[in-house]
């Protein structure tokens, strides 16, 4: 039995009936390279079983202490069983990518089963009609809550289950695995009382006896990291979420985002992404004439996973806050200004661990974080814009990768929103491609088409800007 670090208890506290907070990875193949034919439903499964002894935290379930007076437990399932996280679906004909969008949009809608390992992989057949995959092919979403999985882990996951070849076949691993039972509650309460004397109190003013307050200290310990206080202007990116998702991704060839990254010194391909995802931004907004004069903010999240933590679970994550100056207009300039700003900050150079409530709640009972965390919805949308977007970069396989003898033709991800902001961006590189997703809120993004329309423009203006067609 291991207990939840704060940040992983936050991730868990923070799932409600309108904020399921998973990450999905979307991922598409084309069977024609098969050896022995397009796989079915069945061998995808006993694939994935054969690969759950590489992969710990698809066996275990949370254990939560009753009312949360601790942070809760992973156990290993003694319950687990393979066919209530597996599901097999087929898009009806024609099975183009409108009715592929919106079937994914319905799946990382819905929140996991939280009574067993949380997460869930969906086989959606019936590709047919999409423009650049043959016949026949198909898709897996990939759904793993936020509390289990970070970036990092997930791309260790994907390459676990991936070969590098057609040819090869699922590498077994020696299974020791062993199931435990359920602590009583009884026992959860012993140990919450152990705990609750153990865990040193450093922050026990009085302004932490309440959960609106932890949390305004939360934000405020973001803000003392960064060099400079940022404050986001209020946009049509900004609100209360309801419970309905869309998504949605272009492509932009890798070798031309690292072109556009040698035009500045200093600058990564990380920076890059930021001056293409607020040229999109600016773009949506200037066509709603909503377009603020004070610069969007964005956070982008940090893996400060270390090699030796690559094969566990959880979440090892800082953020920081970054300026997009979409008050500037030209692309190569904003680009400037941004390499500027991440250049000088140290989370960004060094991955300073400073999660987003980490250094607040360590030494707190969980009961606090807990209730803190349930507040947070309550305090974003009241209080002033924190931020405008969110823009984590999460690199991929620079080679092609095959699930049963298929290719893996194209690969995005999808994390969770939060109350106060409708819309997240996931980019991320996968042999020679370069891929911009994004999350939205259906009911706040009415029109994703449009939105994604305004990105890929934003995309070719900062190539054209850069001499790039």
């Amino acid at each position: 039995m291991q207990q939840f670090n704060p940040v992983d208890a936050a991730l868990l506290f923070l799932e409600s009936n309108h904020t399921p907070f998973h990450v999905s990875t979307v991922t598409i193949y084309d069977p024609s390279t098969c050896p022995k034919g397009p796989p079915g439903f069945e061998d995808i499964k006993e694939a994935v079983r054969i690969s759950l002894p590489a992969v710990e935290t698809f066996r275990r379930r949370m254990v939560r202490v009753p009312l949360d007076l601790d942070y809760p437990y992973w156990i290993e399932d003694e319950d687990f069983d393979i066919d209530y996280h597996m599901r097999n679906l087929a898009l009806p004909k024609p099975g183009d990518w409108k009715q592929f969008r919106e079937q994914v949009s319905r799946l990382i809608s819905r929140p996991l089963d939280l009574t067993r390992a949380p997460w869930e992989m969906t086989v959606i057949d019936g590709l047919d009609s999409i423009e650049g995959l043959p016949p026949g092919s198909f898709a897996t979403v990939l759904k793993v809550h936020h509390c289990a999985i970070d970036g990092q882990t997930g791309v260790a996951l994907i390459n676990t289950i991936h070969q590098d070849s057609p040819k090869k076949k699922i590498k077994k691993v020696k299974d020791t695995w062993q199931p435990e039972e359920v602590p009583s509650n009884r026992t959860l309460l012993r140990m919450a009382a152990v705990n609750s004397v153990r865990r040193p109190l450093k922050l026990t003013r009085n302004v932490l006896a309440n959960s609106r307050s932890l949390v305004s200290a939360a934000f405020n310990e973001i803000r003392s990291h960064d060099e400079d206080n940022y404050i986001a202007p209020d946009t049509l990116f900004n609100g209360p979420l309801s419970a309905h998702r869309t998504f949605d991704f272009i492509l932009c060839p890798l070798d031309e985002v690292k072109g556009v990254r040698r035009l500045v010194e200093g600058a990564t391909v990380n920076d890059v992404c930021l001056a293409m995802v607020a040229q999109g931004m600016r773009r949506y907004l200037k066509a709603k004439r909503a377009l603020p004069e004070d610069s969007l903010v964005t956070v982008v999240p940090i893996s400060t996973r270390t090699p030796s933590q690559a094969a566990g679970g959880g979440n090892q994550i800082s953020i920081t806050m970054v300026p997009l100056f979409t008050n500037i207009d030209s692309p190569i300039e904003r680009l400037a200004a941004i390499t500027a700003e991440t250049g000088r900050k140290k989370a960004m150079q060094k991955g300073v661990v400073m999660n987003v409530m980490l250094d607040v709640v360590h030494n707190l009972p969980g009961a606090l974080v807990g209730a803190a965390a349930r507040a947070l919805p309550l305090m974003v949308t009241r209080a002033p814009t924190f931020c405008n977007t969110m823009v984590t970069n999460v690199p991929g396989p620079m080679t092609p990768i095959y699930f049963l003898g298929a290719k893996a033709v194209s690969m995005f991800g999808s994390p969770p929103l939060m109350d106060g902001g409708t819309l997240l961006h996931c980019v991320g590189s996968y042999n020679g491609d370069f891929i911009f997703s994004f999350t939205a809120c259906r009911d706040a993004l009415k029109d994703p088409d449009f939105y994604r329309e305004c990105l890929e423009a934003g995309v070719q203006d900062v190539l054209e800007a850069a001499g790039k067609p």
